[in-house]
């Protein structure tokens, strides 16, 4: 599992909700990011997987599978408690957050 470390400066005012916006953005620009590098080293190899992919048909099936595995859902776990959407509307201090006390498990 590979873990990330990000800061996202935020007001002790704003929402739960703009916290969880502004990771999954930071999310789906990293997993974009992932997929044109992904796009850019197999157009390299073009060649190699048509001749691969001939040969083994199960070959298509582990980067759909791990692309689903890795895009989901972000979860918003502090202080070893998920935060659900009931708490949106609560701003972050209401919610007594402290520096680099929120985990995004992806």
């Amino acid at each position: 599992m590979r873990l990330w470390q990000i800061t996202i400066e935020m007001l002790s005012t704003d929402l739960v909700a703009e916290l969880r916006a502004e990771v999954t953005r930071w999310w789906e620009l990293t997993c974009k990011h992932r997929r044109e590098q992904e796009a850019a080293s197999s157009s390299t190899s073009q060649t190699s997987q048509l001749s691969s992919s001939l040969s083994s048909s199960s070959s298509v099936i582990t980067p759909i599978l791990g692309a689903m595995l890795v895009e989901g859902p972000v979860r918003m776990i502090t202080l070893g408690q998920e935060l659900s959407v009931d708490v949106d509307e609560k701003t972050l201090a209401e919610m007594q957050f402290k520096d680099s006390q929120v985990d995004a498990a992806l």
